[in-house]
Protein backbone atom coordinates (compact mmCIF):
# COMPACT_ATOMS: atom_id res chain seq x y z
CA UNK A 1 0.00 0.00 0.00
CA UNK A 2 1.39 3.40 -0.93
CA UNK A 3 1.86 6.11 1.70
CA UNK A 4 -0.49 9.12 1.78
CA UNK A 5 0.93 12.43 0.46
CA UNK A 6 2.80 14.48 3.06
CA UNK A 7 0.39 17.42 2.61
CA UNK A 8 -2.46 15.20 3.80
CA UNK A 9 -0.52 14.17 6.89
CA UNK A 10 0.44 17.78 7.61
CA UNK A 11 -3.20 18.83 7.29
CA UNK A 12 -4.23 16.11 9.73
CA UNK A 13 -1.63 17.14 12.31
CA UNK A 14 -2.58 20.80 12.00
CA UNK A 15 -6.26 20.05 12.71
CA UNK A 16 -5.38 17.55 15.46
CA UNK A 17 -3.26 20.12 17.25
CA UNK A 18 -5.60 23.09 16.74
CA UNK A 19 -8.86 21.18 17.21
CA UNK A 20 -10.23 23.65 14.70
CA UNK A 21 -10.42 23.63 10.92
CA UNK A 22 -10.44 27.44 10.84
CA UNK A 23 -7.30 27.82 12.97
CA UNK A 24 -5.51 24.99 11.15
CA UNK A 25 -6.32 26.47 7.74
CA UNK A 26 -4.91 29.84 8.84
CA UNK A 27 -1.71 28.23 10.14
CA UNK A 28 -1.21 26.28 6.91
CA UNK A 29 -2.19 29.11 4.59
CA UNK A 30 -4.98 27.03 3.04
CA UNK A 31 -8.64 27.71 2.53
CA UNK A 32 -10.96 25.71 4.78
CA UNK A 33 -12.45 23.79 1.80
CA UNK A 34 -8.94 22.80 0.64
CA UNK A 35 -8.02 21.70 4.16
CA UNK A 36 -11.23 19.70 4.49
CA UNK A 37 -10.54 18.01 1.16
CA UNK A 38 -7.05 16.95 2.33
CA UNK A 39 -8.55 15.42 5.47
CA UNK A 40 -11.27 13.65 3.47
CA UNK A 41 -8.70 12.20 1.05
CA UNK A 42 -6.58 10.96 3.96
CA UNK A 43 -9.60 9.32 5.61
CA UNK A 44 -10.53 7.65 2.33
CA UNK A 45 -6.95 6.44 1.88
CA UNK A 46 -6.78 4.97 5.38
CA UNK A 47 -10.36 3.70 5.45
CA UNK A 48 -11.11 5.29 8.85
CA UNK A 49 -12.74 8.41 10.30
CA UNK A 50 -10.19 10.62 12.01
CA UNK A 51 -12.37 13.39 13.42
CA UNK A 52 -15.88 13.84 14.73
CA UNK A 53 -17.21 17.28 13.86
CA UNK A 54 -19.94 19.43 15.29
CA UNK A 55 -20.82 23.09 14.92
CA UNK A 56 -18.88 23.83 18.10
CA UNK A 57 -15.96 21.37 18.22
CA UNK A 58 -13.65 19.02 16.40
CA UNK A 59 -12.57 15.89 18.24
CA UNK A 60 -10.19 13.06 17.37
CA UNK A 61 -11.63 9.59 17.04
CA UNK A 62 -9.75 6.66 18.56
CA UNK A 63 -8.16 6.04 15.16
CA UNK A 64 -7.30 9.73 14.86
CA UNK A 65 -5.71 9.81 18.32
CA UNK A 66 -3.64 6.72 17.51
CA UNK A 67 -2.44 8.24 14.26
CA UNK A 68 -1.51 11.51 15.97
CA UNK A 69 0.48 9.70 18.64
CA UNK A 70 2.50 7.71 16.09
CA UNK A 71 2.86 10.52 13.57
CA UNK A 72 3.97 13.25 16.01
CA UNK A 73 7.65 12.22 16.19
CA UNK A 74 7.84 11.05 12.59
CA UNK A 75 6.57 14.05 10.64
CA UNK A 76 9.21 16.52 11.95
CA UNK A 77 11.95 13.98 11.17
CA UNK A 78 10.57 13.56 7.66
CA UNK A 79 10.47 17.34 7.13
CA UNK A 80 14.04 17.59 8.39
CA UNK A 81 15.24 14.84 6.04
CA UNK A 82 13.62 16.56 3.06
CA UNK A 83 15.02 19.97 4.03
CA UNK A 84 18.55 18.62 4.48
CA UNK A 85 18.37 16.92 1.09
CA UNK A 86 17.15 20.13 -0.55
CA UNK A 87 19.93 22.17 1.07
CA UNK A 88 22.52 19.69 -0.16
CA UNK A 89 21.11 19.89 -3.68
CA UNK A 90 21.10 23.70 -3.58
CA UNK A 91 24.72 23.79 -2.38
CA UNK A 92 25.92 21.35 -5.06
CA UNK A 93 24.61 22.87 -8.26
CA UNK A 94 27.52 21.70 -10.37
CA UNK A 95 27.83 19.24 -13.21
CA UNK A 96 31.04 17.66 -14.47
CA UNK A 97 30.65 16.42 -18.06
CA UNK A 98 33.09 14.55 -20.29
CA UNK A 99 32.74 14.00 -24.00
CA UNK A 100 34.63 12.58 -26.95
CA UNK A 101 36.19 15.35 -29.01
CA UNK A 102 34.71 13.70 -32.11
CA UNK A 103 31.20 13.95 -30.65
CA UNK A 104 31.48 17.34 -28.92
CA UNK A 105 30.43 19.54 -31.84
CA UNK A 106 27.60 17.20 -32.78
CA UNK A 107 26.00 16.65 -29.37
CA UNK A 108 27.21 19.23 -26.91
CA UNK A 109 25.94 22.60 -28.22
CA UNK A 110 22.24 21.75 -28.35
CA UNK A 111 22.31 19.76 -25.09
CA UNK A 112 24.14 22.57 -23.27
CA UNK A 113 21.92 25.34 -24.62
CA UNK A 114 18.76 23.51 -23.55
CA UNK A 115 20.17 22.53 -20.15
CA UNK A 116 21.42 26.03 -19.32
CA UNK A 117 18.13 27.58 -20.40
CA UNK A 118 16.24 25.31 -17.99
CA UNK A 119 18.84 25.35 -15.16
CA UNK A 120 20.74 28.67 -15.34
CA UNK A 121 22.02 28.39 -11.76
CA UNK A 122 23.90 25.12 -12.38
CA UNK A 123 27.61 25.49 -13.15
CA UNK A 124 28.57 23.07 -15.96
CA UNK A 125 32.19 22.07 -16.51
CA UNK A 126 33.09 20.21 -19.72
CA UNK A 127 36.25 18.38 -20.74
CA UNK A 128 37.05 16.15 -23.68
CA UNK A 129 39.06 12.97 -23.82
CA UNK A 130 39.47 9.56 -25.39
CA UNK A 131 36.98 6.81 -24.62
CA UNK A 132 39.32 4.94 -22.25
CA UNK A 133 40.12 8.15 -20.38
CA UNK A 134 36.43 9.03 -20.01
CA UNK A 135 35.61 5.55 -18.69
CA UNK A 136 38.36 5.98 -16.08
CA UNK A 137 37.16 9.45 -15.06
CA UNK A 138 33.57 8.31 -14.56
CA UNK A 139 34.77 5.22 -12.65
CA UNK A 140 36.84 7.43 -10.35
CA UNK A 141 33.93 9.79 -9.72
CA UNK A 142 35.68 12.75 -11.37
CA UNK A 143 32.86 13.12 -13.92
CA UNK A 144 29.12 13.00 -13.30
CA UNK A 145 28.58 11.59 -16.78
CA UNK A 146 30.29 11.36 -20.15
CA UNK A 147 29.41 10.77 -23.78
CA UNK A 148 31.76 8.14 -25.16
CA UNK A 149 32.02 5.20 -27.52
CA UNK A 150 31.72 1.69 -26.16
CA UNK A 151 34.67 -0.12 -24.61
CA UNK A 152 34.67 -3.28 -22.44
CA UNK A 153 34.34 -2.10 -18.84
CA UNK A 154 33.61 -5.09 -16.62
CA UNK A 155 36.40 -3.98 -14.27
CA UNK A 156 34.89 -0.49 -13.75
CA UNK A 157 31.88 0.86 -11.85
CA UNK A 158 30.46 2.37 -15.02
CA UNK A 159 27.10 1.97 -16.71
CA UNK A 160 27.00 2.41 -20.51
CA UNK A 161 23.65 3.42 -22.02
CA UNK A 162 23.72 3.32 -25.84
CA UNK A 163 22.14 6.27 -27.62
CA UNK A 164 23.23 5.73 -31.23
CA UNK A 165 24.89 3.11 -33.44
CA UNK A 166 26.93 5.10 -35.95
CA UNK A 167 27.91 3.17 -39.12
CA UNK A 168 31.44 3.36 -40.50
CA UNK A 169 31.99 4.68 -44.01
CA UNK A 170 35.05 4.44 -46.23
CA UNK A 171 36.88 7.75 -46.64
CA UNK A 172 39.28 8.61 -49.46
CA UNK A 173 40.08 11.32 -51.96
CA UNK A 174 37.63 12.00 -54.78
CA UNK A 175 40.31 10.98 -57.29
CA UNK A 176 40.91 7.61 -55.59
CA UNK A 177 40.16 4.44 -57.62
CA UNK A 178 37.41 3.43 -55.17
CA UNK A 179 35.66 6.81 -55.26
CA UNK A 180 33.29 5.87 -58.07
CA UNK A 181 31.79 2.88 -56.26
CA UNK A 182 28.47 3.04 -54.41
CA UNK A 183 29.72 0.72 -51.67
CA UNK A 184 33.10 -0.70 -50.69
CA UNK A 185 33.94 -3.85 -48.74
CA UNK A 186 36.44 -3.79 -45.90
CA UNK A 187 38.70 -6.16 -47.81
CA UNK A 188 38.77 -3.76 -50.75
CA UNK A 189 39.49 -0.77 -48.51
CA UNK A 190 42.26 -2.54 -46.59
CA UNK A 191 44.13 -3.35 -49.80
CA UNK A 192 45.32 0.26 -49.51
CA UNK A 193 47.42 1.94 -46.82
CA UNK A 194 45.02 2.38 -43.93
CA UNK A 195 45.00 5.33 -41.53
CA UNK A 196 43.40 4.24 -38.26
CA UNK A 197 42.46 5.37 -34.78
CA UNK A 198 44.60 5.13 -31.68
CA UNK A 199 44.39 2.13 -29.37
CA UNK A 200 42.05 2.81 -26.45
CA UNK A 201 39.45 4.49 -28.62
CA UNK A 202 35.98 3.14 -29.25
CA UNK A 203 36.57 3.51 -32.98
CA UNK A 204 39.63 1.28 -32.84
CA UNK A 205 37.85 -1.27 -30.66
CA UNK A 206 34.82 -1.50 -32.99
CA UNK A 207 36.98 -1.98 -36.10
CA UNK A 208 39.35 -4.48 -34.48
CA UNK A 209 36.52 -6.63 -33.12
CA UNK A 210 34.66 -6.68 -36.44
CA UNK A 211 37.73 -7.53 -38.47
CA UNK A 212 38.79 -10.21 -35.99
CA UNK A 213 35.40 -11.90 -36.39
CA UNK A 214 36.01 -12.12 -40.18
CA UNK A 215 39.73 -12.94 -39.96
CA UNK A 216 40.53 -9.77 -41.90
CA UNK A 217 43.97 -8.35 -41.17
CA UNK A 218 44.22 -4.62 -40.52
CA UNK A 219 47.58 -3.04 -41.33
CA UNK A 220 47.66 0.59 -40.28
CA UNK A 221 50.36 2.92 -41.57
CA UNK A 222 49.34 5.78 -39.24
CA UNK A 223 47.22 6.13 -36.11
CA UNK A 224 45.66 9.31 -34.73
CA UNK A 225 43.42 10.37 -31.88
CA UNK A 226 41.54 13.07 -33.77
CA UNK A 227 39.54 12.68 -36.95
CA UNK A 228 40.78 16.01 -38.29
CA UNK A 229 44.30 14.52 -38.38
CA UNK A 230 42.99 11.42 -40.17
CA UNK A 231 41.23 13.60 -42.76
CA UNK A 232 44.37 15.66 -43.22
CA UNK A 233 46.47 12.60 -43.95
CA UNK A 234 43.90 11.25 -46.40
CA UNK A 235 43.85 14.62 -48.17
CA UNK A 236 47.65 14.45 -48.40
CA UNK A 237 47.34 11.07 -50.19
CA UNK A 238 48.91 9.17 -47.29
CA UNK A 239 46.22 6.48 -47.43
CA UNK A 240 42.52 5.74 -46.90
CA UNK A 241 40.44 5.47 -43.74
CA UNK A 242 37.13 4.46 -42.23
CA UNK A 243 35.23 6.90 -40.04
CA UNK A 244 31.89 6.89 -38.20
CA UNK A 245 29.27 8.59 -40.34
CA UNK A 246 28.94 11.65 -38.13
CA UNK A 247 32.65 12.37 -38.55
CA UNK A 248 32.86 11.84 -42.31
CA UNK A 249 33.58 14.73 -44.68
CA UNK A 250 30.40 16.52 -45.81
CA UNK A 251 28.98 15.79 -49.27
CA UNK A 252 30.28 19.11 -50.59
CA UNK A 253 33.91 18.56 -49.53
CA UNK A 254 36.08 19.42 -52.57
CA UNK A 255 38.78 16.81 -51.89
CA UNK A 256 37.32 13.97 -49.80
CA UNK A 257 34.30 11.70 -50.09
CA UNK A 258 32.80 8.81 -48.16
CA UNK A 259 30.91 5.73 -49.31
CA UNK A 260 29.08 2.90 -47.59
CA UNK A 261 31.25 0.21 -46.03
CA UNK A 262 29.97 -3.37 -46.25
CA UNK A 263 30.98 -6.98 -45.67
CA UNK A 264 30.69 -6.56 -42.77
CA UNK A 265 28.77 -3.41 -41.78
CA UNK A 266 30.47 -2.01 -38.66
CA UNK A 267 29.06 0.42 -36.12
CA UNK A 268 30.55 2.58 -33.41
CA UNK A 269 28.20 2.52 -30.42
CA UNK A 270 27.98 5.88 -28.70
CA UNK A 271 26.43 6.14 -25.29
CA UNK A 272 26.26 7.89 -21.95
CA UNK A 273 28.54 6.79 -19.12
CA UNK A 274 27.44 7.13 -15.52
CA UNK A 275 28.88 5.81 -12.28
CA UNK A 276 27.11 2.67 -11.10
CA UNK A 277 28.45 3.07 -7.55
CA UNK A 278 27.38 5.40 -4.69
CA UNK A 279 23.73 5.63 -5.67
CA UNK A 280 24.34 6.07 -9.37
CA UNK A 281 23.44 9.12 -11.41
CA UNK A 282 22.92 12.50 -9.72
CA UNK A 283 19.86 14.71 -10.18
CA UNK A 284 21.46 17.20 -12.58
CA UNK A 285 23.31 14.45 -14.40
CA UNK A 286 19.95 12.78 -15.06
CA UNK A 287 18.55 16.02 -16.46
CA UNK A 288 21.59 16.51 -18.71
CA UNK A 289 21.40 12.85 -19.73
CA UNK A 290 17.89 13.54 -21.07
CA UNK A 291 19.13 16.55 -23.05
CA UNK A 292 21.89 14.46 -24.67
CA UNK A 293 19.35 11.79 -25.62
CA UNK A 294 17.20 14.50 -27.23
CA UNK A 295 20.21 15.88 -29.14
CA UNK A 296 21.07 12.36 -30.31
CA UNK A 297 17.56 11.82 -31.68
CA UNK A 298 17.74 15.11 -33.59
CA UNK A 299 21.19 14.27 -34.96
CA UNK A 300 20.18 10.77 -36.00
CA UNK A 301 17.13 12.09 -37.84
CA UNK A 302 19.32 14.60 -39.68
CA UNK A 303 21.89 11.96 -40.68
CA UNK A 304 19.19 9.62 -41.95
CA UNK A 305 17.88 12.36 -44.26
CA UNK A 306 21.32 13.28 -45.63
Amino acid sequence: MSLPPIRHLEAFMAVAQARSFRVASERMGLSQPALSQNIALLENSLGVTLFTRSTRSVRLTADGAGLQERLAPLLPALRDAIEVTRRRADSNKTLQVGILASAAVKYLPEALVRFRANHPDVVVSVRDGSADHLFDMVHQGKLDLAVASFLPHDDKDVHFSKIIADPFRAVFRRDHPLAGKGAVSWSELLDYDFIGANAGSGTRYAVDEAMKSRNIAVRTVMEFGHYSAVAGMVEAEMGVSALPRMNCPPPGDPLLCSVELIDPPVFRDLGILTNSRDGGITHYARLFHDEVVHAASVLTAGLEKS
